[in-house]
């Protein structure tokens, strides 16, 4: 992403971008520490909805993008799935993310498993799968906690864990020992990871469970800084962005679907493209973060302080 997103922007505008790359749960916390010292580094933050929602936006540290967005093809309301810009918080000023694409978290070894063997998350809870199913830390990543408990309730993770799952970290990880044929089946917290593997062709597959498929953004909402040090570029950017061409970097380079009704979508697997007369449990608002945030203290009280299991 970064080195597509960097080439297509600078082609147009001849602006570079300077990323810095790391995990939901280390940046956040580097750009508080950065800001309490006095060094205001960051214009964008992209990432998860519930470190932006819940610790910069109460923190004071956002200024709103709407303002900043100006022309016609981004604000023109048709041009999106939902009517309007997709915006992620309440206010509909600060987190807007222009991905939204169906998210399966079940995902399989196709050589180790038969599509028709797992139609339910319930089928995850039957002893042939003891100790086979890679689980992405749900500690660490509450969404795909909250997102199950939603659809089923709190006790199938309770009855989940007695099933032994082996719990991962880091995605990435998890899907080399799925590709592998370590391990038969995973749930997954993030869908660009997958894409990762399944576009360099590795045995793996989606799984679409009877109860519901998630809508999801694919962990791509951007806020803009307060005291952005590059207001102008910053200005740029955002509008870039969200325009047909920028929609369509974001959604080669991260194999989910636009929120821009005119994005092609010949890039992508069939299942990552929205079934117009599918229903799905969108998970990209504010109030979905809330939840996540409430539930993180339930998933460390099934899961163990560390997200780990409880032994």
């Amino acid at each position: 992403m970064r080195t597509e997103v960097t080439r297509a922007f600078k082609d147009k505008y001849g602006l570079d971008i300077e990323w810095t790359a790391a995990k939901s749960a280390e940046i956040y916390p580097k750009v508080v520490a950065e800001r309490n010292a006095g060094l205001y580094v960051p214009d964008f933050v992209i990432g998860a909805i519930s470190g932006s929602l819940s610790i910069f936006k109460p923190g004071g540290m956002l200024d709103p993008i709407k303002p900043l967005l100006v022309l016609p093809e981004v604000v023109d309301g048709t041009r999106w799935v939902s009517g309007d810009i997709p915006w992620v918080d309440h206010e509909k000023m600060y987190a807007i993310n222009s991905l939204l694409s169906p998210a399966y978290k079940i995902v399989i070894n196709t050589d180790m498993v038969r599509p028709d063997e797992i139609t339910s998350y319930n089928d995850l809870l039957a002893p042939r799968w003891k100790g086979k199913i890679v689980l992405a830390n749900v500690v660490l990543q509450t969404s795909i906690f909250t997102q199950v408990k939603i659809l089923l309730g709190a006790d199938w993770w309770t009855k989940f864990v007695a099933n032994s799952p082996v719990i991962v970290d880091d995605d990435r990880q998890g899907m080399e020992w799925l590709s592998q044929g370590k391990y038969p089946v995973m749930l997954i917290g993030r869908v660009d990871v997958f894409e990762v593997f399944a576009r360099a062709g590795a045995p793996v597959g989606r799984v679409v469970p009877k109860e519901s498929t998630f809508m999801s953004g694919g962990s791509m909402s951007a806020v803009l800084m307060n005291r952005a040090p590059h207001p102008n570029a910053a200005r740029v950017f955002a509008n870039w962005l969200l325009t047909r061409e920028g929609s369509h970097v974001l959604s080669r380079v991260t194999g989910v679907q636009s929120a821009r009704l005119d994005v092609p979508t010949d890039h992508l697997a069939a299942a990552s493209i929205r079934d117009t007369s599918a229903r799905y449990l969108i998970t990209e608002s504010e109030d979905f973060m809330l939840q996540m945030v409430k539930d993180r203290d339930l998933a460390r009280e099934i899961f163990g302080a560390d997200g780990r299991g409880k032994r």
